[in-house]
């Protein structure tokens, strides 16, 4: 008798307090809603996209749900290290969870991106219980389309020549029509490269809004005026026209010469 309360007396209880399996958390599966999104649907604002996913993870738990101390879900670049940005999930019926309780845990997953970073995130995702136990980590791809083309110029105007006298300088007015198949909007730039000028890799920006002469809000036709003093060389000058669009996508490019006499 005198044993037997010994041994029942050195007997811990559980209580609900400790978890005494000693096991880890164990992450079944991973989920990300929409896996695939197109970059132009989404809303741009000060040159950045905002991208919005809901994140699932299904979490079994030999002792229960109740022994989970926290669900994270870390958001990767693929090729990086360092995560965009990590959220706890839950389980909790809140939306966008839907029933609490039932091992899977939920999250909305906000984050911004500028236009040139399309590529393949990586959702990974990992649970600890409330001993310090880590479980596996799982992972889901989330793919960023950009779905761009390169914009499109023509229907230059420019002169071939223009006569100098000295002591006046000349206005030299310059057009191009600048398009992008996946709309105006995407057009960031357009500009010419003054190949022969003593800065040939300095961009000379063309507008598109009126400040130009000739210039018409909204025409597709950019302008700019270029100024040759009489006493500029007679020689001819070499003039390279591009256009890039927010994803950095740059269009052929139209050369032109202009010979001054």
């Amino acid at each position: 008798m005198f044993l037997l309360a010994l041994i029942s007396g050195c007997t811990k209880e559980s209580g609900g307090v400790i978890d005494p399996s000693g096991i880890p958390p164990f992450v079944g599966s991973v989920a990300v809603s929409p896996d695939t999104i197109r970059m132009k649907s989404l809303p741009l604002f000060n040159g950045t996209l905002t991208v919005t996913v809901r994140a699932q993870a299904r979490i079994l738990r030999q002792a229960g749900s109740a022994y989970i101390a926290g669900v994270n879900a870390s958001l990767i670049a693929s090729g990086a290290t360092d995560p965009v940005l990590t959220v706890a999930l839950h389980d909790d019926g809140s939306s966008p969870d839907s029933v609490a309780g039932d091992g899977v845990y939920s999250a909305l997953i906000q984050f911004t991106i500028p236009r040139s970073a399309s590529g393949v995130y990586i959702l990974k995702v990992v649970a600890t219980d409330i001993q310090g136990f880590v479980s596996n980590s799982v992972e889901a791809p989330l793919f960023m389309v950009r779905d761009s083309h390169a914009p499109v110029l023509s229907n230059l105007a420019a002169p071939d020549s223009v006569l100098l006298t000295v002591g006046e300088t000349a206005t030299i007015p310059l057009s191009i029509k600048a398009t992008d198949p996946d709309g105006q909007a995407d057009i960031s730039q357009v500009y010419f490269l003054s190949l022969d000028s003593s800065n040939p890799t300095d961009k000379v920006l063309m507008y598109n809004d009126g400040s130009a002469p000739g210039s018409v809000p909204g025409d597709s036709i950019y302008s700019r005026t270029v100024q040759a003093p009489g006493t500029s060389a007679r020689k001819t000058y070499r003039f390279a026209f591009q256009a890039v669009n927010n994803f950095g996508d740059t269009s052929a490019t139209i050369l032109h010469s202009i010979t001054l006499h």
